[in-house]
């Protein structure tokens, strides 16, 4: 798998008091893209015990996943409108215990893009609220998700 596409219904209470979809509403765009990436079914990998369908969501079993930082470069005005709009995400960094999840709020076929963003994402022992390593599995199944997409930041 290299980037998943997620198609996003907006609503009108999205828009803001300027007519544009709200900035942070496009970070629940994003949310859901993320939400949707790392439950999207996975094709088996005997060398790594993957077993068929499995989910990096469900590979984490008790520990969890937290967002420790989020970035958002704004492109582009979005408009409501009636049909979606879309969420391009991917893997984009594995470190020792985080990874990045990248997005690009865009057209279907990415001939308008709205937003750009990142977010890092931590794995986190539940009784200790400490970060834990990822396993080797669960680098294997974030592999996965990678895609080498680039785009370029206005910072």
């Amino acid at each position: 798998m290299t980037s998943l596409n997620v198609p996003v219904q907006m609503r009108f209470f999205d828009q803001d008091q300027y007519g544009h979809i709200n900035n942070v509403t496009m970070l629940r765009y994003f949310e859901d893209a993320r939400v949707r990436l790392t439950a999207s079914p996975i094709t088996k990998d005997p060398d790594h015990g993957i077993p068929e369908d499995t989910t990096f969501r469900e590979s984490v079993g008790e520990l969890r996943t937290v967002v420790a930082h989020q970035s958002v470069d704004y492109k582009e005005q979005l408009f409501f409108r009636m049909d979606p709009v879309y969420v391009r995400t991917w893997i984009s960094r594995v470190g020792g215990s985080s990874f990045t999840i990248s997005y690009s709020l865009q057209e279907e076929d990415g001939s308008h893009v709205y937003a750009q963003g990142e977010s890092v994402i931590v794995v986190m022992d539940p009784e200790s609220g400490r970060s834990v390593k990822l396993s080797e599995d669960h680098r294997a199944l974030l592999a996965t998700l990678e895609d080498d997409v680039k785009y370029p930041h206005a910072r």
